[in-house]
């Protein structure tokens, strides 16, 4: 038998940067990591059966290759950190040694906002934000930003949703 994701505890939320003030939020697993996430999308955007295909079939799919680079720029922004930006921070043991796929442990992801893409309604691709936090005492937390399944960029917070995805000037004429 063929199982469909679905979210659960499906409900409404304030989201000050929606056009009616509201989003939908429901939670489910994430597959990489194994952590059951809080997953928010807007109903402008897409409904709830979009969200779910994209997080079965996208976000819960990635291909190894996405997966690698993932790690790899995880592993290049946390060593950059670590190394240069706060030597003296504390952190789990095996943290600053982890290379490729072995940082995976130590990465958690609490949060994951679904986007349209704002630019283009007719572009097929979704894209996310996964809100993660990682084993060491840094304040702010991090963002991994994806367009379909392609990786663009591991980062501290910004919180700029979408425009993180997609860049406005690619759609002008």
């Amino acid at each position: 038998m063929i199982s469909k994701f679905h979210l659960e505890s499906v409900g409404k939320e304030e989201d000050i940067y929606a056009p009616n003030g509201e989003a939908i939020s429901g939670f489910g697993l994430f597959a990489l990591t194994n952590d059951r996430v809080e997953y928010h999308f807007r109903e402008e955007d897409m409904c709830l059966e979009e969200a779910e295909s994209y997080i079965e079939h996208g976000l819960n799919a990635l291909p190894d290759e996405a997966v690698d680079q993932l790690c790899d720029k995880m592993c290049a922004w946390k060593d950059e950190v670590l190394t240069e930006t706060y030597p003296n921070l504390g952190r789990a043991e095996g943290l600053l040694e982890a290379q490729g796929r072995s940082i995976l442990p130590f990465i958690s992801i609490s949060d994951i906002h679904i986007y349209r893409n704002p630019y283009d309604p007719q572009d097929p691709r979704f894209g996310a934000v996964l809100s993660a936090g990682m084993e060491w005492d840094y304040e702010d937390g991090i963002e991994i930003i994806l367009k379909g399944q392609e990786v663009l960029e591991v980062r501290e917070f910004l919180g700029y949703g979408e425009h993180s995805i997609w860049d406005e000037d690619d759609y002008k004429e």
